[in-house]
């Protein structure tokens, strides 16, 4: 018999032809069901985004309900694949499609298109924004995602019944590149080039193609009544799948925690990166690929995860990363975090693979795979932000890794910790004590007195003895009697290191003094010198200085920044008994009810409650508005749901000014900024001399194009000011927008036309279509002069 389970002889060419047509299209249905399950992710949570503020947590909490369906399609899987026959599960999955496509046909009929929920679903202010973006979600995707996911290990128990042999896990692999593919092109092609209603619609074309060809996949399999043995051969790197009767309960625990380690480290390695590291928009799709890689590579051939490769180099940058994380040092993080990330997914999958079944537990298999990515969400998205206040989760997973590590090994007898050499493990213990003695790592305190460059030097020297022990340990893939090797030791000195790591990097000193985390992310005030620091993530959202100086205007709301300039020479100010009326979207420290005078009225319109709690209450952290002049109202929720609203209830609001300041940072509220969104705008301006005023500071995106567009189409006005404001912002952008040119000759502002000569022409942004990637600029990493807390 060959390896693809058909017999070498004179007829073999009869069958081939049958054969590659249906592995091919097994393989292709595989391939589409992948690329349709990642692309309904990103089409759903695009649309549902600027009704939560565009939130880096509606991507994390898409991904848990998307993790937890498809823990219930592989569920569907194991129980029919287990309790039917096989003409029975064509039947019901035949079935299932059948439903499917009637849902898909009646969306359709409703919505824009079938994964794009109509306005009617947008949420109410002061909503529990979690268990919305579960509801819409559930509607909107749920039961076409559930028939997605049910395809991967219902075709592959079919194909292995149809002779598929060794090819049959294969099918994996072509699935995850499948779902690579999905995850890169809507970003780069489908996104800039699409509206996202067009997206929707051909999506659902897909789907129905998907369905055709799941189908023919069932009609193929409906007779296929006896499983093809696969044929495996063992070698050190690639050990046999267990046998049948060695399948327990241990094993199926392992399973499930193999991939519950990289579930739980690819979210926190993204919510790390993308709210704390840096905000550069679509950074999330980084880690994603990396994850997925490290499942296609590992379940393509078991060759490409070498223990003698893959453990030194996790050594290695689990201890670098851990100094980067101690002495904050940003740029070194961003390029760190994705390889850690990467390594410890290639670890974890790769030792999953060691321990794959054969085919008779190939579901199960399968399921215990989605039930471990499904709680790893669960931990990440659910508990982690009640249990920390900051994202302490990474360093609690990478712990884990460690540790799970280190009993696959030790339950592996081949492994290289049986290795029975005594002078090289003992010569390297020393070595690897005695580096992390002079790093600081085996003392409280000490790595934190130690500056950055010296740090990193020192640093190098126990992940570079651990990773060179490894190596040396590892490249010896002969079998082993188990028991006592000094070996053992080592590699107990290295854990207990990366573990004493892991939680030093957990501290910071001097920390904010206040630190608070919820959906939309931590927000923690630092005592800087004489002042109080808002940081959102990277992004300074304001400061205060101590009395007597809090009254005074900082950050990109100085006196001489362009909304400073604005605020104290408006037309109205030079009009006896005139106020003015201002509205502002973000409220940050709430600085700019600085400049309101008696008489004036300032709204401000706030999504997260945290920053709410501290300018409110009777000792607010900073005290803008308890010292306004003016009258002073927050409204919590997201502004142009707010606004909207109060259009809808005929409460217009007439403001002179309106401020836009929700863009400093890089997670930039498309929605803030799109066609409609402006549409509502201007509505509630004064129509003779109303002003947007949009704060465009930012280090990643220039948004001057998006306003270009705005202001064509709009037939208005509109002017950039740029300065020099205090620190820690080394300038400031302001954009003014007028329909009336007169309204922007302000005494004191000098700005500069905002048609000037531009790289990138102006874009209209709407509802159905906007592109982040192609505003990126290509700054250096942002790093802001504050301490550091990664503590709970």
């Amino acid at each position: 018999m060959s390896t693809t389970g058909f017999p070498k002889n004179a007829h073999s060419n009869v069958h081939t032809k049958p054969a590659r047509a249906r592995t091919f299209l097994f393989a292709s249905t595989a391939f589409l069901s992948a690329f349709l399950l990642f692309q309904v992710q990103l089409i759903v949570s695009k649309s549902i985004l600027p009704w939560f503020g565009g939130s880096a947590a509606v991507w994390t909490t898409s991904m848990l309900v998307f993790q937890i369906l498809l823990l219930g399609g592989y569920i569907y899987s194991h129980v029919i694949s287990a309790r039917l026959s096989t003409l029975a599960q064509t039947q019901v999955h035949l079935s299932l499609l059948f439903v499917a496509f009637l849902i898909l046909l009646s969306l359709s009929l409703l919505w824009p298109s079938a994964v794009t929920p109509g306005p009617s679903w947008k949420p109410q202010p002061g909503g529990d924004p979690t268990r919305e973006v579960v509801a819409i979600i559930l509607v909107a995707a749920g039961f076409p995602f559930f028939v997605l996911s049910t395809t991967g290990p219902l075709l592959q128990r079919w194909f292995a019944r149809l002779g598929g042999g060794s090819d049959t896990y294969k099918l994996y692999s072509i699935s995850n590149i499948g779902s690579v593919f999905g995850l890169l092109t809507f970003p780069f092609l489908l996104e800039p080039t699409l509206r996202l209603q067009t997206q929707g619609r051909l999506w659902s074309a897909l789907f129905c193609g998907f369905i055709a060809g799941c189908a023919m996949c069932a009609w193929k399999a409906r007779n296929a009544t006896e499983e093809a043995p696969i044929e495996e051969t063992t070698t050190a790197e690639n050990i046999a799948p267990a046998a049948e009767a060695r399948v327990g309960i241990f094993t199926y625990a392992l399973w499930f925690l193999l991939a519950l380690c990289p579930s739980s480290l690819l979210l926190a390695t993204t919510n790390l990166l993308c709210q704390e590291v840096t905000t550069v928009p679509l950074l999330w799709v980084l880690p994603l690929s990396l994850y997925l890689l490290s499942f296609v590579l590992c379940f393509d051939n078991p060759r490409w995860y070498q223990r003698a490769v893959f453990h030194p180099l996790f050594a290695f940058i689990l201890f670098l990363t851990c100094a980067g994380l101690i002495v904050n040092n940003i740029p070194t993080q961003a390029i760190l975090l994705p390889v850690l990330l990467f390594l410890g997914c290639m670890i974890c999958h790769g030792e999953l693979v060691r321990l794959k079944p054969g085919v008779k537990h190939l579901t199960s298999f399968y399921l215990a795979i989605s039930a471990g990515g499904a709680a790893g969400g669960i931990f990440v998205a659910i508990f982690a932000p009640h249990l920390f206040t900051f994202f302490t989760e990474f360093q609690l997973t990478l712990a884990f890794i460690v540790v799970l590590l280190l009993a696959c090994l030790f339950l592996d007898p081949t492994s290289w910790i049986f290795e029975g050499r005594v002078l090289l493990p003992v010569v390297i213990t020393v070595g690897v004590i005695l580096a992390a003695y002079l790093a600081g790592l085996w003392m409280p305190g000490v790595s934190q007195l130690l500056s950055g460059l010296h740090f990193y030097s020192l640093a190098l020297l126990p992940g570079g003895v651990a990773a060179l022990g490894a190596y040396l340990l590892g490249k010896n893939q002969k079998s082993h009697v188990p028991g006592f090797r000094f070996s053992q030791v080592y590699i107990g000195c290295i854990a207990v290191l990366a573990l004493a790591a892991l939680y030093d990097s957990t501290r910071s000193s001097p920390g904010p003094y206040l630190s608070s985390r919820n959906f939309y992310g931590v927000v923690r005030v630092f005592h800087q010198g004489q002042a109080r620091v808002l940081v959102h993530g990277r992004a300074v959202h304001g400061l205060q200085l101590d009395p007597p100086f809090d009254r005074e205007t900082t950050a990109y709301y100085g006196d001489k920044s362009g909304i400073g300039i604005l605020l104290q020479n408006h037309p109205k100010r030079s009009i006896p008994g005139e106020n003015l009326r201002v509205g502002l979207v973000g409220l940050g420290a709430g600085t700019l009810a600085a400049y309101g005078r008696p008489g004036d009225y300032f709204r401000y319109y706030e999504i997260n409650p945290d920053v709410v709690k501290l300018s409110s209450g009777p000792q607010p952290v900073f005290t803008y508005l308890r010292d306004s002049a003016a009258r002073v109202d927050v409204e919590l929720g997201d502004a142009r749901l707010l606004l909207e609203r109060e259009l809808a209830q005929r409460d217009v609001q007439r403001f002179d000014v309106l401020v836009l300041d929700a863009f400093a940072a890089g997670a930039v509220p498309v929605h803030l900024l799109t066609r409609e969104a402006f549409e509502t705008y201007w509505q509630h301006l004064d129509p003779d001399n109303g002003i947007i005023a949009v704060n465009i500071t930012s280090p990643h995106i220039d948004l001057s194009p998006v306003l270009q567009g705005e202001t064509a189409y709009f037939h208005a006005d509109s002017l950039i000011y740029m300065d020099s404001p205090a620190y820690p912002c080394k300038t400031s952008r302001w954009v003014l927008l007028a329909r009336n040119p007169a309204a922007l000759n302000i005494p004191g502002l000098n700005p500069t036309p905002l048609f000037a000569k531009r790289r990138i022409p102006p874009r209209l942004w709407t509802d159905d279509y906007s592109d982040i990637f192609r505003l990126e600029r290509t700054y250096r990493i942002m790093s802001l002069h504050f301490p550091h807390h990664a503590g709970s």
